[in-house]
């Protein structure tokens, strides 16, 4: 005799609003990523699920709350692509079955593998990319504990900058200082680009590839510049 199923029905109700809720999610994930930041209204997300505007405020407490889910949407994600890249280094590192592959992922190389990953993803995700760093949505600003969930999303380039440290392919400092460094370097550029201020993307690369190798030299050669005082310096 089979044993009935227990219905519970208050973690179906808690199942079925955190369904509910990364429904909505995922439609502003489209809506901002096809037709832009203005179409992000509380409207249009509901109208996209088929749902009333009062269920969507009950969910995330009006635009400001979806707006915020975007922003730690968007650091997420960017947070799980470099995990993925992590691991997949890693497992190249230890194969030792190519060795120019493994070269690749050894020392300040790691660092431009990350650069050219992180870049790769502000061009696949620029909607989100102008959420997290810029001003896409008018009035927005993200809580202080959102900011400081975001800053964890880099935690690997923190970790590559302190192995290249301890592996000596960069002079000991402040790890956290220095990827502050380079992530604005990198971020300078790349918010230029999505505004539309180059050309053509190969402005933006050559000139990408430029901040990133300046930054890296003056880590290296801290002796011909000020940046091994201004990663001290650093909070």
């Amino acid at each position: 005799m089979s044993k009935a199923k227990i219905i519970d029905f208050r973690q179906g109700q808690e199942a079925l609003r955190v369904s509910m809720r990364q429904g909505m999610l995922d439609a502003a994930s489209r809506l901002l990523a096809t037709e832009g930041a203005a179409a992000l209204t509380v409207r249009k997300v509901a109208e996209a699920v088929n749902c009333s505007t009062t269920l969507l405020y009950s969910l995330f407490g009006g635009k400001d709350g979806l707006s915020n889910a975007l922003y730690l949407e968007g650091f997420a994600r960017l947070k799980q692509e470099f995990s993925t890249y992590e691991a997949e280094a890693e497992a190249e590192s230890e194969s030792g079955s190519e060795p120019s592959r493994t070269a690749q992922v050894t020392g300040l190389d790691r660092l431009w593998r990350y650069a050219d990953n992180y870049h790769a993803y502000a061009r696949r995700n620029p909607s989100y990319y102008m959420v997290m760093f810029g001003d896409a949505i008018a009035g927005f600003v993200p809580p202080l504990e959102s900011r400081i969930a975001a800053w964890e999303s880099f935690t690997p380039l923190i970790a590559e900058f302190e192995r290249c440290m301890q592996e000596s392919s960069l002079p000991a400092s402040s790890p956290g200082a220095a990827a502050r460094l380079l992530w604005a370097a990198m971020h300078g550029v790349i918010s230029l680009e999505l505004k539309g201020y180059y050309l053509k993307q190969e402005h933006s690369d050559q000139l990408y590839h430029a901040a990133v190798r300046a930054v890296l030299h003056s880590l290296q050669h801290p002796e011909s510049d000020h940046s091994q005082r201004i990663t001290k310096e650093l909070p």
